[in-house]
C-alpha cells in the first residue's frame, strides 16, 4: 500500500513539469500561441486560472477556430468573444497581481470586417496603446465578404505608440491631416492602404509617415499611389536600410535613402512593363542586395537594368526574375558588370530566348538559374563557383534537338565549378545517346562535385544516368543522385 501511495504521489507531482516552471517562462511559452488557446489554459488548475492575464501578447485571427466554430461564418460571435476578452483583461489589470503590460497585438480580420463594429476595433486599439508599452502591432483588416472597406485609424492610436518598434498595416485608412510620431519604429509594412483625399498635390501620407520615423530601418510598401507628392513620386529616409516595393509602377520615382543597403522590387508583368526603368537611385550608393522580381522588359528596360546594376558599386547579391518579354521585342540581352558581386540568382519564366552575359564579376562565388535551356548564359570567372540549375522541361521532347540545346546551354559556362546542383524532371533529360558522346565534347570539364535532383526513380536507368554524367563532367570527384521531395 505504501508503494502504491508513493507511486500516486509521483504521478501527481512529478509529471507536470510545465506547471513547475516560473510564471515568466510560462508567459514566454504562451506568447507564441493564439489568444483563444491561451485563455483555454485557465481550466488546467487554480494556478493556471489567472496566468493568461499576464501574457504580454494578444493575437486574434478569423482563420482560427473558437470552441469548434469557424470565425468566418460567425462574425458576431467573433466580435463578442474579442470584446469579452478585453473587458476581462481590463479587469485583470486592476485585480490580478502580476498582470503585465501588453507588448504585442495582432489582429487578422481579412474577409471579416464590419463597418458597424468599427467602434469596437477603435476601443480595442485604445486599450492596447494606453498604459502599455506596446512594441509590436499588426493589423490586417478592412476587407469584408461584401466588398473592400477600410478601417480608419483613430488619433488615439497614432498619439500613444512612442515605444512601437514593429508596425504592419493592411486594409486601413490613414488620414493625411494627422501627424505621425513613431520615434523608435524599426520595421514598417503598408499594404492596401487608403488615404483621405484633400488637396491633390499635398505631401503624401508615406512622406509624412517616414518623417515621423527617424529610426526606421526596414520598410515594405504595396501600391505606388501613396508616394505622390507635388505631382511626382518620392520616397525619402535617412535611416532606411531595407526597402521592398511590391506591385509598384510609377512614371517617375525618386528614392532618397543614402543608407539603403537592400532593395527589393516586385512588378506585375501582366500589366506593367519597365517600371524599374523610371526609378532614380542616384543618392543610393550603398546597395549591397538588389532583387527585381516578375519583370516584363523591353529594350529600354534592358538598358536601364544594365545601368542600374553597374551604378551600384557595392552590390554583392543580385536576383533577377523575368516573367515576360513582349512578342514585338526580339532579344533580351542582360550584361552584368559588378566588381563586388558574390551571388547571382536568375530566373527566366518565359519560353523565348534570353541572353545573360556576366562580363566582369571577379568576386562571384555562387550562381543559381531557374528556367528553360533556351536561355544563353555566359559566365567567365576565375573563381571556383558553386551553384544550382533548375531546368524547366515542360512541352519538350527528349529528342536530338533537346540534347543539342542542353549541350550548348551547359557549354556556355566557361568557368571552374566546385559544386553544382542540377535539377531535372526525368533521367532521360541527362542521358545522352551514344552517337552524341562520340562526336561532342564534354560540356562541364572543370566540375568537381555534382548533385542531381530528379523526380525520376527508375532503377533500370540509374547506370545509364551515371555513365552519362561522368561523360558530361569527366573530372568529377563526387556524384550524388537524389529524388526530389514532393510535399
Amino acid at each position: 500500500m505504501a508503494s502504491s501511495s508513493s507511486s500516486s504521489s509521483s504521478m501527481v507531482g512529478g509529471d507536470d513539469r510545465i506547471s513547475n516552471l516560473p510564471d515568466s517562462i510560462i508567459n514566454d511559452i504562451l506568447s507564441f500561441l493564439p489568444t483563444q488557446d491561451v485563455v483555454r489554459t485557465c481550466v488546467l488548475s487554480k494556478r493556471w486560472k489567472l496566468i493568461w492575464y499576464s501574457v504580454p501578447t494578444i493575437f486574434f485571427s478569423n482563420k482560427n477556430i473558437v470552441f469548434g466554430i469557424e470565425w468566418e461564418n460567425e462574425q458576431e460571435k467573433f466580435y463578442n468573444y474579442v470584446e469579452k476578452y478585453f473587458k476581462q483583461r481590463k479587469k485583470g489589470m486592476h485585480r490580478v497581481l502580476g498582470s503585465s503590460c501588453i507588448t504585442s497585438f495582432k489582429l487578422e480580420m481579412k474577409g471579416f470586417y464590419q463597418i458597424s463594429n468599427a467602434h469596437l476595433i477603435n476601443k480595442w486599439l485604445a486599450f492596447i496603446v494606453k498604459k502599455n508599452k506596446i512594441k509590436e502591432i499588426s493589423l490586417s483588416i478592412g476587407k469584408s465578404n461584401r466588398g473592400y472597406y477600410y478601417h480608419c485609424l483613430p488619433k488615439v492610436f497614432l498619439n500613444n505608440t512612442k515605444f512601437l518598434t514593429n508596425l504592419e498595416l493592411c486594409g486601413v485608412m490613414l488620414d493625411k491631416s494627422h501627424s505621425f510620431n513613431f520615434p523608435l519604429l524599426k520595421t514598417l509594412s503598408l499594404e492596401n492602404i487608403k488615404t483621405s483625399y484633400t488637396v491633390k498635390y499635398e505631401p503624401n501620407v508615406v512622406f509624412k509617415f517616414l518623417l515621423g520615423c527617424p529610426s526606421l530601418e526596414k520598410f515594405r510598401l504595396c501600391w505606388h499611389g501613396l508616394l505622390q507628392i507635388d505631382g511626382m513620386h518620392r520616397l525619402r529616409s535617412l535611416s532606411l536600410k531595407n526597402l521592398e516595393l511590391v506591385y509598384t509602377y510609377v512614371k517617375d520615382l525618386q528614392i532618397d535613402a543614402i543608407n539603403l543597403e537592400s532593395l527589393v522590387l516586385t512588378s506585375n508583368s501582366s500589366i506593367f512593363s519597365n517600371s524599374f526603368a523610371n526609378i532614380n537611385l542616384s543618392t543610393c550608393n550603398k546597395i549591397k542586395v538588389l532583387s527585381m522580381n516578375d519583370l516584363s522588359i523591353t529594350h529600354v528596360g534592358v538598358m536601364a537594368l544594365n545601368s542600374l546594376i553597374s551604378n551600384n558599386p557595392l552590390l554583392e547579391n543580385l536576383t533577377l526574375s523575368i516573367m515576360n518579354v513582349p512578342c514585338y521585342y526580339d532579344e533580351c540581352h542582360l550584361k552584368i558588370s559588378s566588381q563586388h558581386l558574390k551571388s547571382f540568382y536568375f530566373k527566366n519564366c518565359y519560353s523565348r530566348e534570353a541572353k545573360v552575359t556576366i562580363e566582369s564579376a571577379p568576386e562571384l562565388e555562387y550562381f543559381c538559374y531557374e528556367g528553360t535551356i533556351d536561355t544563353i548564359i555566359s559566365i567567365e570567372s576565375s573563381n571556383l563557383l558553386s551553384g544550382k540549375m533548375a531546368i524547366y522541361e515542360d512541352c519538350r521532347d527528349y529528342d536530338a534537338e533537346w540534347y543539342i540545346d542542353m549541350l550548348n546551354f551547359l557549354s556556355n559556362f566557361n568557368c571552374s565549378w566546385n559544386t553544382l546542383s542540377l535539377h531535372v524532371k526525368e533521367f532521360k533529360a541527362l542521358i545522352w545517346p551514344e552517337k552524341f558522346k562520340r562526336v561532342c565534347y564534354s560540356p562541364l570539364l572543370n566540375l568537381k562535385h555534382l548533385r542531381v535532383i530528379t523526380k525520376d526513380s527508375n532503377p533500370e536507368r540509374m547506370s545509364d544516368l551515371k555513365n552519362s554524367l561522368m561523360w558530361i563532367s569527366p573530372s568529377l570527384e563526387t556524384l550524388s543522385i537524389n529524388k526530389m521531395q514532393i510535399f
